[in-house]
C-alpha cells in the first residue's frame, strides 16, 4: 500500500530521500513517514485556508507554512521574565562559561550498509561490558570504536562547550557525574559509549546576559509542542494510509 494523505500519494523515492535525515531514530523508515505525512498536512491546510494558492503551497518552505497557519490558528505562549528566570536557576549548568570535561568515547557510526540494529547491538555490547568491567574501556576503545581516537583509547581530551554535536554535550556537560555514562548516547554520527573522567566548572553569568537566548528556547519548545499537536489534530481529521501500516491508516505520534 502507498503512502497517502487525503488521496495525495508520497512516493517510495521521496519517503528514501527523506530517510537519512532520521537515522538516529528508533526506525528512521517510520520516522520518516511521519514527517512526510506532516508536511502535506501542513501543506493541504494552508491551500484549503486559502493561504498559499496550490502552485505556492507546493513551493513555500515548511518554515512559511507554518508561519501562515500559527498567525491565524495558533497562539504560542511567550514566555514571562518569571518563567526565563525560573529555568535559569533550575538548569544553571546549560548557562556556566568555561565549563570543561575530559572525556572519552566509543563510536558505533552509522552506515548504509549495515543495518541500524546490528549497530545498536554492538554499541550495546561495548557498554554493558564496559560497565561490567570500567578498565577494559581503553581496550574496547581501541578493538571497536569507529572513530580516530580509538587508537588512544577513545580519549577526547579535555573538551569546552562549543566543540561538538549539541546532543553530546548535553551529556557531557549535564550534572556532575563521572564515569561511564549507563546509557548509550545517540547523535547525528551514531551511537556512542561516553566516560568522562575530569570536570573543571566555569562561572555563572548574570541572568540578564542569558535572558534573550532563554525566552527563544523556551519559545521554540513550545511552538514545537504547538507543531505537534496541531499536526495531530489535522491527522486525527484526514485519511492517512501508510505504506509500513498492515492494520490500517499510519498513526502519527
Amino acid at each position: 500500500m502507498s503512502l497517502r494523505v487525503n488521496g495525495i500519494v508520497i512516493d517510495a523515492r521521496r519517503v528514501a530521500d527523506e530517510i537519512d535525515q532520521h537515522q538516529d531514530a528508533a526506525d528512521p523508515e517510520v520516522a520518516a513517514q511521519h514527517a512526510l505525512v506532516s508536511r502535506e498536512l501542513l501543506r493541504q491546510r494552508a491551500f484549503d485556508l486559502r493561504l498559499f494558492n496550490e502552485n505556492d503551497a507546493m513551493g513555500a518552505s515548511d518554515d512559511a507554512i507554518v508561519d501562515a497557519l500559527f498567525s491565524r490558528d495558533v497562539h504560542v505562549h511567550r514566555p514571562t521574565e518569571a518563567e526565563c528566570r525560573a529555568y535559569f536557576h533550575e538548569h544553571a549548568g546549560q548557562f556556566r562559561v568555561g565549563d570543561r570535561v575530559q572525556a572519552s568515547h566509543i563510536l558505533f557510526a552509522m552506515s548504509a550498509t549495515v543495518p541500524l540494529s546490528t549497530t545498536l547491538e554492538r554499541a550495546q555490547l561495548a557498554l554493558n561490558t564496559v560497565l561490567a568491567n570500567p578498565d577494559a574501556f581503553e581496550s574496547v576503545a581501541q578493538a571497536m570504536s569507529d572513530c580516530p581516537s580509538g587508537r588512544a583509547g577513545g580519549s577526547l581530551g579535555m573538551l569546552a562547550r562549543g566543540s561538538g554535536a549539541p546532543e553530546f554535550e548535553l551529556v557531557l556537560f549535564c550534572g556532575d557525574r563521572l564515569g561511564v555514562v549507563p546509557r548509550l548516547v545517540n547523535t547525528r554520527y551514531g551511537f556512542h559509549v561516553v566516560r568522562i573522567e575530569r570536570r573543571v566548572k566555569g562561572h555563572m553569568p548574570r541572568f540578564e546576559r542569558v535572558a534573550g537566548r532563554i525566552a527563544a528556547q523556551l519559545y521554540e519548545q513550545a511552538r514545537a509542542r504547538a507543531l505537534r499537536h496541531y499536526v495531530a489534530l489535522l491527522a486525527g481529521a484526514a485519511e492517512i494510509c501508510g505504506a509500513n501500516d498492515d492494520d490500517g491508516p499510519l498513526r502519527m505520534q
